[in-house]
């Protein structure tokens, strides 16, 4: 006698007083695309109220599913019915799914390839909201191997997720029942960490996080910063016992930092009185000194790192000035000092020991810059002509100088054109109180194909463009593919042009973007005999297709 077959994924729902939503989450369910055979459902009623139970007990009976309802007594939280799910769950995989949320048609046919594809232990489903915030940038694309030491994904703690039974199983992952709110970061936690590979599913609209209208969802209200800071103290712990020192265990202990302690120093720590400004600072000291390594310093971004330096050393009216700062849009010219670039904030003053420490922008500066605009692309003979501007961040332009750089893809030789500087007061730009003056950000260069690699003409090939710029000590680069105006073609036109120390043969010239890249490409004009016998084969192609009838 055949055994039943098991369910492909075990859907656990925790429901607490869910009418109407209940209804809706069910129906989301049962037009999966994966088929109800493939599903198993199991859902605990946390001491419901409001008729949930009954409706639960219907729906058993009358659906032609896997279906299982689990009544209890109020636990006060989902922690409890979740675990009393898995204990009962039976599916190579289970999803977890709130009793006033829904699921798209095709999320877990989708979730269940991914998992199969690529072995995966934990899938990421794309979450969108429903009058609730939820994260986007992890959710940009499909990853079939997530890194968890970069990137987002660790900021996505939320259980909506597909996870591996087996891999529940063997490590004994169950959800703390201790904890009212945030119990699953715990778990979720946890499960990154014991899988092989992550997944993320990001092409298709996954999962539907409602925020109900009665304003009942438990995370819709938040929590104070004490409870905030003591559950965020056990998820400290909890990654420090998993992990080595290291990239992976800064990075999840500086997402702790950032969410439940830097992000809650905001406008409403503005608006308390000052008493309560200090008792916030006080508390949450002892965590800042505690969890805030010098490499975990080191590697936020300027306003964490200010809130932070002024939570460990207990700073409360610097904190004020830091976040008015912050809020006010960083008002203040940057400071350059021996090729490095600092912010202007009003604490700590630029001659302190800890202002190089915790000011120094270069590297953000920088990696948004140059800020560059091509209007004007086009041949002169052997002559490649651009004009636009181009400058540093944050950088007067007194001293600036722009190269038009010139890379071989194949060989990585490159050729520097410098660039004729343009008055351009007109990029001048007030910030706050301060000016930084663009005035020579605009450019004009030649680029000479046959002159320009020290003389001689461009060897073939393709080379991409870039632009570069030097000012005050600081160089930056950035690629032209996605730069170009309006005003210029898209389309690569190509040019028969005769350069001088090339054996007078034509080269081809053909220039546009390409994957973000302004690409040249350089080709030789073919021999006479090849070229004679181009037209030979295309003379007589002509000369057949002439004695078809082709109707």
């Amino acid at each position: 006698m055949n055994s039943p077959q098991l369910p492909t994924v075990s859907v656990i729902i925790p429901v607490y007083n869910a009418m109407p939503y209940l209804e809706q989450t069910l129906a989301s369910i049962a037009q999966q695309s994966i088929g109800t055979d493939a599903l198993e459902i199991v859902v605990v009623n946390d001491g419901s109220t409001d008729g949930s139970g009954a409706f639960l007990d219907a729906w058993a009976t009358e659906k032609p599913w896997q279906m299982k309802v689990i009544h209890q007594q109020a636990s006060g939280g989902p922690s409890r019915p979740r675990n009393v799910g898995l204990d009962h769950a039976t599916g190579k995989y289970v999803f977890f799914l709130d009793g006033d949320d829904c699921v798209g048609p095709e999320a877990l046919e989708r979730l269940v390839a991914m998992a199969e594809k690529n072995g995966s232990d934990t899938v990421l489903a794309k979450l969108i909201g429903v009058g609730r915030r939820v994260p986007k940038q992890v959710f940009a694309k499909n990853v079939d191997k997530a890194d968890l030491s970069k990137g987002d994904v660790y900021y996505t703690l939320m259980p909506f997720k597909l996870f591996r039974r087996s891999m529940l199983e063997a490590h004994g992952l169950r959800f703390p029942e201790h904890m009212r709110i945030s119990e699953d970061q715990h778990f979720v936690a946890r499960a990154y960490l014991h899988s092989k590979v992550i997944s993320i599913v990001g092409d298709y609209n996954c999962y539907y996080v409602v925020k109900r209208g009665d304003d009942k969802n438990i995370t819709a209200n938040g929590i104070e910063l004490r409870t905030a800071l003591e559950q965020a103290d056990e998820m400290v712990a909890l990654v420090t016992d998993l992990t080595e020192p290291g990239e992976l265990r800064d990075h999840l202990i500086g997402r702790h930092v950032n969410v439940e302690m830097v992000r809650r120093f905001d406008r409403g720590f503005l608006d308390a009185d000052s008493a309560a400004r200090k008792e916030q600072v006080e508390l949450a000291r002892p965590y800042a000194q505690k969890w805030i390594t010098p490499a975990i310093l080191a590697k936020m971004p300027l306003h964490e790192k200010l809130i932070s330096h002024c939570l460990r050393e207990g700073f409360t009216d610097e904190l004020v000035s830091v976040v008015e700062w912050e809020l006010a849009g960083r008002p203040g010219k940057s400071l350059i000092r021996n090729g490095r670039l600092y912010a202007a904030p009003p604490f700590p003053a630029a001659d302190s020991p800890a202002y190089e420490e915790l000011c120094d922008i270069t590297p953000a500066v920088l990696s948004v810059s140059p800020r560059r605009w091509v209007d004007r692309l086009a041949w002169s003979g052997t002559v490649l002509e651009l004009s636009g501007y181009a400058y540093l961040d944050q950088v007067d332009t007194d001293d600036l100088t722009t190269e038009v750089v010139l890379r071989h893809a194949r060989s990585g030789k490159e050729v520097a054109v410098t660039a004729e500087q343009v008055p351009s007061p007109h990029l001048t730009v007030a910030r706050g109180k301060e000016t930084y003056d663009y005035g020579r950000a605009c450019f004009r260069a030649r680029v000479d194909l046959a002159t320009a690699d020290g003389g001689n003409h461009l060897p073939k090939g393709d080379w991409h463009l870039s632009l570069r710029c030097t000012a005050q000590g600081l160089t930056a680069s950035g690629a032209l593919g996605t730069a170009l105006s309006g005003k210029v073609s898209r389309r690569a036109d190509e040019h028969a042009l005769s350069l001088p120390g090339a054996a007078k043969r034509l080269h081809t010239a053909r220039i546009g973007p390409r994957d973000g890249q302004l690409l040249l490409q350089l080709k030789p004009a073919p021999s006479v005999i090849s070229a004679y016998a181009f037209s030979f084969g295309w003379k007589a192609a002509r000369a057949v297709r002439a004695r078809i009838n082709w109707n």
